[in-house]
């Protein structure tokens, strides 16, 4: 296990893609949004946390956690009138447990703008992103578990689209240590994308004729994240999360879940450093293999997001 965590220490901190500096330089930002409520509250310290289906989303190594099947699917009203959907099976196996999960943003339609016509045209377009992961969690011991997953994007404004591929790997460990587990997850590991087709590049003098470019290529937003996580009374769990992306700056997710008699969950967290996100809050209820969770998160200037998610394992 301390070879791995040193590994990714030197990952974050050697490779190019993550030097500091380069806030909002990466594309494909709906991969940044968290998926399912229970994460949402607290705070998305999610990573030793994780044991369903979800886990594809977040440390593929948690799906070992699965003990037959396992589905969710969560709907989240995000900022902007713009609504995210997700959803996951997972199912175990002798060998390890798979999963297979959709993570789907849909913009709207908009109205479209040009230097001319400032106010709008009157012509509707609608814009999406789209995240088909397949991925594997295993145990090689009793403590520890590794996982992986393979991402194929799609992201389309109008008539024009870009795709890509990327790969997630993580692991959890029970430490031994009472109720200690530790988590290491690298997120959006691919090659940079490109829209195809060309646009009309508009001189800043507007005394040229335009220029026919093509669009440029963009990196990905990939993340490391270290969390830990503790259980007291079998009943309290507090997780934190150290976040480093590779275009802002370094995070901070903490969050705790408390269940009364094992049927409802109280839970709550904090994100900090953010430019946006802050407090969150939640409930969940559980009735046998069904669960439904429910979470706010605080936006500051951009109000706030709703989460849902119904879950059921069997």
């Amino acid at each position: 296990m301390r070879k791995i965590l040193i590994t990714a220490l030197i990952l974050a901190c050697a490779s190019p893609a993550f030097a500091a500096g380069k806030e909002g330089t990466s594309g494909a930002q709906f991969l940044k949004i968290g998926v399912g409520a229970r994460a949402a509250a607290m705070g998305d310290a999610y990573d030793t946390v994780t044991s369903n289906a979800e886990a594809i989303f977040w440390n593929p190594s948690g799906l070992v956690g699965v003990q037959n099947h396992s589905i969710t699917v969560s709907d989240n009203e995000w900022i902007a009138d713009t609504r995210v959907i997700s959803g996951a099976y997972a199912k175990r196996f002798g060998f390890g447990t798979f999963g297979v999960g959709v993570h789907y943003l849909m913009y709207g339609e908009m109205e479209e703008t040009t230097v001319n016509d400032p106010d709008g045209t009157g012509r509707m377009f609608s814009s999406s992103d789209m995240a088909i992961s397949v991925g594997m969690g295993r145990s090689l011991t009793d403590r520890f578990s590794v996982g992986g997953a393979a991402k194929i994007l799609r992201l389309n404004i109008d008539d024009m689209s870009a795709m890509g591929v990327c790969f997630d790997v993580g692991t959890q460990y029970r430490t031994g240590f009472r109720t200690l587990n530790m988590s290491i997850a690298l997120q959006n590991l691919g090659p940079e994308l490109k829209y195809g087709g060309t646009y009309l590049e508009l001189p800043r003098d507007k005394t040229e004729d335009r220029v026919e470019e093509e669009f440029e290529k963009f990196s990905l937003p990939v993340v490391v994240r270290l969390g830990l996580s503790y259980t007291f009374f079998d009943n309290l769990i507090l997780a934190v999360q150290g976040v480093h992306p590779n275009d802002g700056r370094e995070r901070l997710d903490i969050g705790g879940e408390y269940w009364v008699a094992d049927m409802i969950a109280l839970r709550g967290g904090y994100k900090y450093n953010y430019d946006a996100a802050e407090y969150a809050g939640g409930v969940g209820v559980k009735f046998s293999s069904l669960s439904v969770d429910a979470a706010y998160t605080g936006m500051g200037n951009l109000e706030y997001a709703l989460r849902l998610t119904v879950g059921a394992n069997f």
